[in-house]
């Protein structure tokens, strides 16, 4: 539930000499021998690793981290690089840390002390107690061996870290995760990507659980394809009861996880006396559900503004509705904690629902009750049942617009009974439209004047709400600028007044001159159909492709463009009409002559799925070189005999 933004960090470290109370040995053995079957492809190779998390109780436990990693290039020294997140209810106990060469002598040795230390709060939107130790472990000569070790102290558990025993690129020689379960909080498992099976043992008054990973090959992320979540073996690890912050809650089952989270924000939600008398206000002498809901939002909109909050508690825990009212800011979870507060007064029916949000996050583990969100949306249902979706963080998008990286996820609707397990509403392409209108006049020399007029919905709206609402009037024009994607343009005229949130459609228009848009030879004339707006992703051959495409949202284009070509040429050739249809996606383009030197030219291109599966790769591939040879297709033009 909080943005983490880290911009271009150089640590300098000094490199120490070694010393007998910094060394660690975690006894490896002979770094100089290497499997080289492990080596091939990958970028850097686990040696050895062990993670112990041991549970003590509800709101304590001890992550225990020893691993050695040898690096094979210059190329990926990022690796060398151990990131450590505290706050308040995470403590880092040590750090130790050696760089060893290619024949294993250590160079250097480390502790904590070497570490920088720097806080996640940034920029005066960001309040946060979390803070980040980074330990760079650098050497020139490669390939060498960073072994480092940590301990983590706990002491408040809602979320436990997943074990990832390996990152993309990467092989693993020998790892290995231990769970302790000393508190007998009911801590579940769920192995992912893998088929790795636990060893259990139960002992007096505590289980162990264990994986272990040997001899594991690289894996890479292909293009276009899901994130590393998706495809690395990994361990998610959840407790059952727990306790944070004095708060104590049981995420064994979705209803008692939604129950606490309804209880710990349910004395947040009383609004002050002056907040209820300017929603009166607002509302007087209304009386659609709907209208006054929209009213309210607008209102919450204009006068807050989003600013990341986790502190403490206050990670999860909402801040007040008088907060909010009073400081004019907020999270996501204040934000729409205020929006559900001020909707409850008026007697609207308003549930916080909590998501994953992105548009490439993994998907939600629907059998996993756990703590697996980061965002807090509203659902609002009227009395007529009709439901209408916020969200709160955003100034500029209409209600009903939770974004592509909301929209078709599973979530959890929290109700004052507890959590009930749903699912957001899917984008279609029959909703995230754009429609393009424009009129292009060529001359003789191939220079050409346009008039564009570009309506968006869905989707596409949003994207130019977000684009142009918050900008100054400069920036407007140099947005039109880089999406005018034709070299030697000018923009000559432009109205942007029909790009509003109060509207189903956002509008915007342009002229602009290009020199050069089509090309001439002795007698011909070359005009691009579509250069303005033409397909530009590629996918390469791929034989063995193993992942899905992936796609932020679906949308469909329509472009209509008339050209008024020079009164002294004749067509020559006009392209042929064609049509593609797949499952995941459409194109269809024609032209038509409409009188001695017009023609009008319609396109459709529909991308219907946010994900395509690796058996229908090759489709997709030849589908996208299907468009962009159509929309590269020209009319030729002669001049006239008489010229």
């Amino acid at each position: 539930m909080k943005k983490l933004f880290l911009c271009s960090l150089c640590i300098v470290l000094v490199l120490g000499c070694s010393g007998s109370s910094r060394i660690l040995d975690i006894g490896y053995g002979d770094y100089s021998k290497e499997n080289f079957l492990l080596r091939i492809g990958a970028n850097s190779t686990v040696r050895k690793s062990e993670t112990v998390l041991e549970v003590k109780s509800i709101s304590e436990a001890t992550l225990k981290v020893s691993e050695a990693v040898t690096i094979y290039e210059k190329e990926d020294k990022d690796l060398a690089t151990v990131y450590l997140v505290h706050d308040s209810f995470k403590s880092i106990d040590y750090i130790k840390a050696n760089i060893r060469d290619r024949n294993g002598r250590i160079i250097s040795s480390y502790d904590e002390d070497d570490a920088a230390d720097i806080s996640l709060s940034g920029g005066g939107t960001f309040f946060s107690d979390s803070r980040i130790k980074i330990l760079e472990l650098l050497y020139n000569s490669f390939p060498y061996t960073i072994e480092y070790e940590y301990q983590v102290e706990y002491s408040g558990l809602l979320n436990f870290p997943r074990w990832m025993p390996q990152k993309t690129g990467q092989s693993v020689e020998h790892s290995k995760f231990t769970i302790i379960d000393k508190g007998q909080t009911g801590v579940r498992y769920k192995v992912l990507n893998s088929e790795m099976e636990p060893t259990v043992s139960d002992q007096t008054g505590f289980k162990t659980i264990s994986w272990e990973m040997e001899n594991s090959l690289p894996m890479f992320i292909e293009d276009h394809g899901p994130s590393a979540l998706d495809i690395l073996p990994s361990v998610v690890v959840a407790p059952g009861k727990f306790s944070i912050g004095g708060s104590s809650g049981d995420a064994s089952t979705w209803k008692e996880f939604g129950k606490w989270y309804y209880d710990l924000a349910l004395e947040t939600r009383e609004l002050p006396d002056e907040a209820k008398r300017e929603i009166d206000n607002l509302i007087e002498g209304v009386d659609s559900q709907n209208e006054k809901v929209r009213l309210i939002y607008d209102f919450m909109q204009e006068r807050s503004r989003y600013v990341s909050i986790a502190l403490g508690i206050g990670g999860w825990k909402p801040y007040s509705a008088t907060y909010v009212f009073e400081n004019s800011y907020g999270d996501c979870k204040a934000l729409t904690n205020f929006m559900q507060a001020a909707l409850e007064y008026i007697g609207v029916n308003a549930e916080a629902v909590l998501i994953r949000r992105g548009d490439f996050t993994p998907d939600m583990l629907e059998d996993f009750p756990s703590n697996q969100f980061n965002h807090v949306i509203l659902r609002v249902t009227l009395d007529n049942d009709e439901v209408i979706w916020l969200e709160c963080t955003s100034k500029y998008v209409p209600a009903n617009h939770i974004g592509s990286d909301n929209a078709g996820k599973y979530a959890l609707l929290i109700t004052n009974e507890g959590g009930e397990l749903i699912q957001v509403p899917e984008q279609n392409y029959t909703t995230n439209i754009q429609d393009n209108f424009r009129f292009i006049s060529v001359s003789e020399s191939g220079d050409a004047s346009i008039n564009s007029k570009t309506k968006s919905r869905g989707e596409l709206q949003d994207n130019l709400l977000y684009s142009l609402l918050p900008v100054s009037e400069k920036q407007r024009v140099e947005w039109l600028e880089e999406n005018l994607e034709v070299d030697n343009r000018e923009i000559t005229d432009y109205d942007l007044s029909g790009v509003r949130k109060d509207t189903t459609v956002a509008e915007f228009s342009f002229t602009a001159e290009i020199i050069g848009y089509g090309n001439t030879s002795s007698k011909r004339l070359y005009i691009p159909v579509n250069k303005v707006n033409s397909w530009s992703i590629t996918i390469k051959s791929d034989e063995e492709r193993n992942q899905p495409v992936r796609f932020a949202y679906p949308f469909s284009e329509i472009d209509s463009v008339i050209f008024s070509t020079p009164q002294n040429f004749t067509f020559e050739s006009i392209p042929r009409s064609v049509s593609y249809s797949f499952d995941f996606g459409e194109y269809s383009s024609e032209i038509e002559v409409l009188d001695g030197n017009r023609v009008l030219y319609k396109r459709y291109m529909a991308m219907k799925e946010k994900k395509v599966e690796a058996e229908r790769y090759d489709e997709l591939q030849n589908f996208f070189e299907k468009v962009r040879t159509a929309d590269a297709q020209q009319i030729v033009m002669v001049a006239s005999e008489s010229q």
